[in-house]
């Protein structure tokens, strides 16, 4: 009864973005609350694996997610993928899962790290209204979450709405405001000198994923 209601609730609800964390050598997943949401699960009641995530997949969908996946974990680099993923309660979600890499000292992939927001809703009207709120109250700060937010558009290769979705979540999740995140976000882009611009992914990892898993 208790899983009924609450897949019920979970049914009414929109705007889901959900966070993941892939550790390779192990082989372990690790879900932040809103990604069991997403799939129609009360937060840690299933164990999250790779079969449990392919088993929500669209049959249609799975071979292209697998591919991103797979190349994320080879080289480590930053992938967009957009595909349809089927809950508990068998309702279809448009999705797009964004993911890049942290790497160990020879460069090998140590943990795959990513957000999957839910884009079932076209048009996330409560996102943008929280972001024109925030940016109302300075010029600069409209400046840097619209920096930000193409920064993320071509890192992940996703559209501006994804984008501010991501910077949503981390403001609600970490406490700051907006225009703090998207501040962290442009601060890292510029490649320090010296610095290979391929660690633009690590920069932007940094204040995507503070803290892993913690």
């Amino acid at each position: 009864m208790v899983q009924e209601e609450f897949i019920r609730t979970v049914g009414e609800t929109d705007e889901l973005t959900g966070v993941f964390i892939y550790r390779v050598p192990e082989g372990t997943w690790w879900w932040s609350d809103e990604m069991y949401r997403l799939y129609g699960y009360p937060p840690d009641s299933v164990e999250p694996t790779s079969e449990l995530l392919r088993e929500h997949q669209h049959a249609d969908d799975r071979d292209r997610v697998e591919r991103a996946l797979a190349a994320v974990r080879k080289d480590g680099k930053p992938i967009g993928c957009y595909h349809r993923v089927e809950d508990a309660a068998g309702k279809e979600h448009a999705v797009v899962m964004v993911a890049d890499a942290r790497t160990d000292d020879a460069g090998g992939v140590v943990t795959v790290r990513g957000f999957i927001v839910d884009i079932t809703d076209p048009v996330s009207h409560h996102a943008r209204h929280l972001a024109d709120g925030d940016v109302s109250r300075a010029r600069l700060s409209q400046e840097d979450i619209d920096l930000a937010r193409g920064i993320l558009m071509a890192q992940y290769g996703v559209d501006a709405d994804v984008a501010l979705r991501i910077m949503r979540w981390q403001s609600q999740h970490t406490n700051r405001r907006m225009r703090d995140v998207a501040s962290a976000l442009v601060a890292a882009a510029p490649t320090p000198s010296g610095e290979p611009q391929h660690h633009l992914a690590h920069r932007i990892g940094a204040v995507l994923y503070p803290q892993e898993g913690d």
